[in-house]
């Protein structure tokens, strides 16, 4: 009985440093085995990354083959024209441009308010025509321009029952504009002169001497003893 006891005990022990062996075995040529494991499951996932992006690219054409149907001669089909009344209206405003005539005047208008600008040092504190002039540059001469080109009417409608049409008012208009600084700049060129016969004044008052005041008296004396 004892010796059947020994005899399996002994059979355990014996399996379990083979499997204990076998484990370590396995491990150890794992480890060794490691890196070209790796390597290898490195270049199987940069193959079917590969293969991937051309499924990927074919299965993009064959999508933008079906989005972009083509005809029987090759080409693309054509939409039809969907265009509304202001689409139609964006592009009549597109195309409607200033005569040469026109944009002469407007350029000069530009040069004039420009002109006078630089003078600003020169006009009296508050003054309403320097504000005229800026406000020319700034609004008055693109409102004016932008209202003609927002018509939608081919060529050139009449607008009055006098028969004016949109060209004739938008001449007119840039008349207007172009008088008004003309008036400014001759204001402007008034008070200049104004200053300097006040500076005349002064000088005279100032430097005056007694035999110029004596023979300044002697006309107004004899004028009242007449």
């Amino acid at each position: 009985m004892w010796l059947l006891l020994l005899f399996v005990g002994m059979l355990s022990f014996m399996l379990v440093a083979g499997v204990a062996m076998a484990a370590v075995g396995i491990a150890f040529a794992i480890g060794h085995a490691l890196p070209w494991l790796l390597i290898v499951a490195g270049a199987w996932l940069l193959v079917r990354a590969m293969r991937g992006g051309g499924n990927d690219r074919e299965s993009e054409t064959g999508h933008a083959a079906r989005a972009c149907p083509r005809s029987s001669t090759g080409t693309a089909a054509r939409q039809p024209d969907r265009t509304g009344p202001a689409s139609r209206a964006a592009k009549a405003r597109a195309r409607r441009e200033l005569p040469i005539d026109v944009q002469v005047k407007v350029d000069q208008i530009r040069r004039k308010a420009d002109v006078l600008l630089g003078y600003a040092d020169r006009f009296p504190p508050f003054s309403q025509d320097l504000h005229i002039v800026r406000q020319t540059t700034a609004e008055y001469l693109p409102r004016t321009v932008n209202a003609y080109l927002a018509i939608v009417s081919d060529g050139d409608p009449v607008i009055s029952a006098r028969g004016t049409t949109a060209l004739d008012e938008l001449r007119a208009q840039l008349g207007l504009l172009d008088s008004k600084l003309d008036e400014v700049a001759q204001n402007l060129e008034r008070q200049d002169v104004d200053r300097l016969l006040a500076n005349r004044r002064f000088l005279e008052e100032r430097f005056r001497t007694p035999e110029a005041e004596e023979h300044a008296d002697r006309p107004r004396q004899e004028t009242d003893a007449a």
